[in-house]
C-alpha cells in the first residue's frame, strides 16, 4: 500500500517537468527515453509521455516522430522495429550534447561506460545498458561537430 503513493509522489512532477521548455532539459528527456526504451516503440513512447511530449507513427516514412510539449528546438523520432532512436537539437551543439549524455547517470538505471571517436570522427559513447550512441551535427547530412546543433542516435542489438 505504501508503495502505490510513493510511485505516485515519484511520477507526479513529471509532467510538470515536461512543460519547460528549456532545450537542455529536453534534450536529457529525450535522452533517457530512448536509452532505457530499449529500441521499442511502446516504451519510448510511454516515456516519453511522462514528460508531456506527444508521438505521431509515420508509416510513409517508417518512424515514429516525437515533440515536446513546448518549444521548437528539440524533437525525437525512431524505427518503430527496434533499430535506433534519434534526439535532435536545432540550438545546442554536440559539446553540450555529450555533456547532457552524461547526465544518464543520475536515472540511476544508465550511465555512459566509454566514449570514443569512431572512424569518422564522430564521437561514440557505449552506455551501460549496451546501447550505443552516436553523437552527430543535427540535419540530413550531418558531421561530428557542429557549435549550433546536434543530433544523438542510439542504437539497439543489431542496429549498432
Amino acid at each position: 500500500m505504501i508503495r502505490a503513493p510513493l510511485l505516485v509522489g515519484l511520477l507526479a512532477p513529471l509532467p510538470t517537468l515536461a512543460q519547460d521548455a528549456d532545450p537542455s532539459n529536453q534534450l536529457i528527456e529525450g535522452y533517457t527515453a530512448c536509452a532505457l526504451g530499449e529500441g521499442l516503440a511502446d516504451k519510448t513512447v510511454t516515456a516519453l509521455g511522462l514528460y508531456g511530449w506527444t508521438s505521431q507513427e509515420d508509416t510513409e516514412m517508417g518512424v515514429v516522430n516525437f515533440q515536446p510539449g513546448v518549444g521548437k528546438d528539440t524533437f525525437a523520432y525512431m524505427s518503430p522495429t527496434p533499430g535506433y532512436c534519434h534526439v535532435e537539437s536545432t540550438s545546442l551543439g554536440t559539446a553540450r550534447a555529450l555533456e547532457l549524455l552524461g547526465y544518464l547517470s543520475f536515472s540511476g538505471q544508465v550511465s555512459v561506460d566509454t566514449t570514443e571517436t569512431d572512424e569518422n570522427g564522430c564521437t561514440t559513447a557505449t552506455l551501460s545498458n549496451g546501447v550505443v550512441a552516436v553523437i552527430t551535427s543535427g540535419g540530413n547530412d550531418p558531421v561530428c561537430t557542429s557549435e549550433t546543433d546536434s543530433g544523438v542516435r542510439f542504437y539497439f542489438g543489431e542496429g549498432q
